[in-house]
């Protein structure tokens, strides 16, 4: 743990997801004139798991997003589109939907009304979001508040990113006399201003989310539940020549469901070069349960034909392995190497994907 601490890329904890994040930018010379846009994933990520928490299973498709957006000012945005996603060897479209959304900037702060930038670009440790929500998950739809300012540190010649974002994800909606709960998810991420101390950048790191199950005047004999999850942490990044660097991330995760609660320790660190990243991470679970994080990192099983199964511990060592490739502009290829050991199980897994992500601004 002490040497996790010690030896600390850019971004987030686990290993950079930058490849896959969604972009946004205001041009003032389109204002009043109407743009194409497209955003498009192709995937194929298998997980060889043979545990009593998670399924193994492979994910193979694509999803397309066209929009056209209109800029009636310099400060807002409007995008109006169709999404559709396709699982290869099944018949149809697993999700076809419109999707529209008001953004609204002011300086460094986005307002966002209709669907979110959501998933990855959350920044949320895989224990609280899972990374799969890129593909299982790719819509949120709600209200959303994010900050975003990069400064060149004083005395150096590095940048540094202060993040905020906050977002309200309404999942499923009931009305009086329905069977059916709502599902909310709320959340926060923040990344603070780094700080120089001996040429180390020191920043303060901070999550949370809740995910309430409920609604009133209802039918339903499900019980009202309220999930709490917060992580704190802190970033130690030394920066090397050529674009490299050395960083460790490191959590202390909590969970909250009344009256249960359960905690954990996530410790990461990674090399980050312009062409590859190697990361090593350590979980170590007591009675913890995320809705939306990995079912890797859950005491209460989530397999298909093991629902009862509980295990109060749960003990990972995670090896990542990251290739990312920019093929041309808006068109990054991002391959994915997670073999992992169980420590609790003594089992050996693995997890790999290879991604391929285009957007047209």
């Amino acid at each position: 743990m002490a040497i996790l601490v010690l030896i600390s890329a850019k971004n987030y904890a686990q290993t950079s997801t930058n490849a896959l994040e969604s972009t946004y930018s205001y041009n003032r010379n389109k204002l009043g004139k109407v743009q194409f846009n497209i955003s498009a994933l192709g995937y194929v990520r298998n997980n060889e798991y043979f545990n009593e928490i998670t399924d193994g299973y492979t994910l193979f498709g694509y999803y397309l997003n066209p929009k056209i957006s209109y800029q009636p000012h310099e400060k807002v945005q409007l995008e109006l589109g169709a999404f559709a996603r396709k699982e290869f060897g099944s018949k149809g479209l697993q999700e076809l939907q419109p999707t529209f959304t008001v953004r609204i900037q002011q300086n460094n702060w986005r307002f966002l009304f209709g669907n979110l930038e959501g998933n990855l670009n959350h920044r949320m440790i895989e224990p609280l979001m899972s990374f799969e929500r890129l593909i299982k998950a790719p819509l949120e739809h709600g209200l959303q508040v994010k900050y975003q300012k990069t400064n060149t540190l004083k005395k150096t010649n590095t940048t540094d990113e202060t993040f905020f974002d906050s977002w309200l994800d309404w999942q499923r909606n009931t009305g009086p006399g329905q069977s059916n709960q709502e599902h909310i998810w709320a959340g926060l991420s923040f990344y603070s201003p780094a700080i120089v101390v001996m040429g180390i950048k020191l920043k303060a790191l901070a999550q949370g989310s809740v995910f309430h199950m409920g609604g009133q005047n209802i039918q339903s004999t499900l019980p009202v539940r309220t999930l709490l999850n917060t992580a704190l942490g802190v970033r130690v990044q030394k920066d090397f020549g050529g674009n490299q660097s050395l960083i460790a991330d490191n959590y202390y995760a909590g969970y909250f469901e009344s009256p249960y609660q359960g905690s954990a320790y996530y410790l990461n660190t990674y090399w980050k070069h312009p062409k590859y990243q190697i990361g090593l991470s350590y979980w170590f679970g007591h009675f913890f349960n995320s809705p939306m994080g990995n079912d890797l990192f859950q005491s209460e099983s989530r397999k298909f034909n093991n629902t009862d199964h509980y295990e109060p511990y749960r003990s990972i060592l995670i090896l990542r392995l990251v290739r990312d490739w920019k093929v041309i502009d808006g068109l990054n290829i991002s391959l994915r190497l997670e073999p992992h050991y169980d420590v609790q199980n003594n089992i050996f897994e693995h997890s790999e994907g290879l991604y391929l992500k285009y957007q047209l601004p």
